[in-house]
Parts: structure tokens; sequence; C-alpha cells
């Protein structure tokens, strides 16, 4: 049973997850000093994947989607905790067939699940992106906020929707001050998302956050910037959003803690996720195919040693 979940048959897990980002990290710090021994200088480290749901165990996670802790794959919540009538699913969007497999059996695609957020069970569905999604695998968090307090609720305020994603074994990822930002590869609906990002510290209740906030007009805008750059890369309206560390704000229990501790060294991140607690009602709906960790440089507005 132990093996299962550190080791899970059907792909991903904890331990794949381990060897996978600290390999990467340190053939990037292998890189790194080869460059260096020529030049005489230590330039930014490569950015470096830490979630992509075109990778098969990283796809493995998000179909083990579950409502609360008891699973190791991606967490969902809601307000219905605290007696509210928020509600939201999580899904795997598959990449759709390459037109050089166009002539196999459809069959064989990969099949995805969701989980709707309720107090009785979880359902699970079969879900493809379309040609319109360029065939790039995301995971698709959409839901309906409802601000309304529960009768029975002691809650003063409701409707919030959660989700997040599986932790980084052993102490973590160990950033340290290689790199200076978070790029997340998303398509939002306009809404006020916020990024958690839980690193080691000694006050077990800190979470720091910072705010996804893209317009729709700026959705269509930072798209065509990036298919300037990116044309192979980027033919559909999944923006990249760059979320500098010196930005995120140090919180505890949802609210912003007098004491700031800038994250400015030691990072070691243990879990991260997104919450949507806007206060307004309504539906919404949020795609992540992709988070990196990254060098950005302000002044020259560009992700470097990419």
């Amino acid at each position: 049973m132990i093996w299962k979940k550190i080791l899970p048959p059907e792909g991903g897990g904890a331990l794949r997850r381990l060897v996978r980002i600290r390999k990467e990290m340190f053939e990037h710090s292998l890189d790194n000093q080869s460059k260096s021994s020529f030049d005489k200088s230590s330039p930014p480290m490569k950015p470096l994947t830490i979630i992509d749901f075109q990778r098969p165990d990283d796809a493995a996670d998000a179909r083990a989607v579950s409502i609360g802790s008891k699973q190791q794959g991606w967490r969902i919540s809601d307000d219905e905790v605290i007696g509210g009538f928020s509600r939201a699913s999580l899904t795997l969007w598959n990449a759709a067939p390459s037109a050089s497999s166009s002539s196999s059996s459809s069959s064989s695609s990969s099949s995805s699940s969701s989980s709707s957020s309720s107090s009785t069970s979880s359902s699970s569905s079969s879900s493809f992106a379309t040609e319109d999604d360029n065939n790039l695998a995301f995971v698709r968090w959409t839901g309906h906020i409802d601000t309304r307090i529960g009768p029975k609720s002691r809650a003063k305020r409701s409707g919030f929707c959660a989700i997040r994603c599986p932790e980084f074994p052993l102490g973590g990822i160990p950033v340290g001050e290689k790199y200076n930002a978070l790029e997340i590869k998303c398509r939002t609906d306009g809404r006020a998302y916020t990024l958690n990002l839980k690193v080691q510290s000694y006050f077990p209740d800190d979470l720091y956050q910072s705010l996804i906030t893209v317009q729709p007009d700026q959705v269509l805008q930072e798209y065509m910037r990036l298919r300037q750059h990116y044309e192979n890369d980027c033919k559909q309206e999944f923006i990249s959003v760059v979320l500098p560390f010196r930005d995120f704000i140090l919180t505890s229990y949802g609210r912003m803690k007098a004491q700031q501790r800038h994250l400015d060294g030691g990072i070691q991140i243990e879990h991260l996720g997104f919450t949507l607690m806007d206060g307004k009602d309504g539906p919404f709906t949020f795609d992540l195919a992709r988070i990196r960790l990254v060098n950005y440089s302000a002044v020259e507005g560009k992700i470097m040693n990419e």
C-alpha cells in the first residue's frame, strides 16, 4: 500500500516528482557551470519546469484529483466545508492526436478524470482537447462562486473555490536563490485568481500569495505578443504570466501578516495552488498548462536564458 502511494502503477507519485525535479535542477546547474567556465560569469539558470501536463506523470497526478487530502494527486476544495454553496471541478484535457497519428484509432487517446466537490462522492468523465486547443494538455478548473452564507454556518463570509498540486516531498523543491519568479502558462476568464505558494517555514500556517489579474482584452494582447516570439509554441490564447517572488505577500489564515518576510533566498517549495475568492457570484473557468521556475528580468521584460 505504501509503495503504491510513493510509486503509483498508473504513473505520477511523490518519488517520481522528487527524482525528476532534482535531476533536472542538477543538469541545469552543470550546464551553468560549464558556461561560466568559458566566459567567467554565471548566467541565469535555465527555466525549470515543475508541472507540465504534457508529461505522463504530471497527467497521472491530475487524473488522481480528489476532494480533501486522502490521495496523492491534485486536491480540490470549496466553501462547502464552512456550509457554503460554491462548487467546482478539475478536469484533465489530453492532447488531441497529432496529424501524423490521425490514421490511428481515436480510441487510443487517453481518457481524463474530473472530481466534483460534493459531500457525497466524486465523479469521473472523459474530456478531450479540440483542434482549437492546439494539442496542448492542460487542466480545466471550472465551477460557480456563490457568496451566500449557509443558514447553519458560523462564517462571516463565503464564496471560494481552491485547487492544490501534490506535495513535493523531502523538504520540497530547493530553489534557494537560483530563480526569482514563477511563470504560469494559463488561460483565464479575467477574474482575479490567487496563486498560493507554500514554502518551508518555521510557521506552518504561513502562505505566500500573488494575484493573477488578466483582463479579457489583455489576454488577446498578450497572446499576440507571445506569438511573435514563440510562433511554434503558442498558437492559442494560453498566455505566460510571470510572478516575481519579490511581489508575493505573506499571509496566514487568509489575512496579510503585519510582519512581512520577503521571498529573497533559501526558498524550498512544498506545494502550490490557486484560489478564487473575489466576492463575485457566477461561473468561472481557469485553464492551466504549465508552471516553471524562471529568472525574469524586469528591465528587459523577458525570461532569461530561455
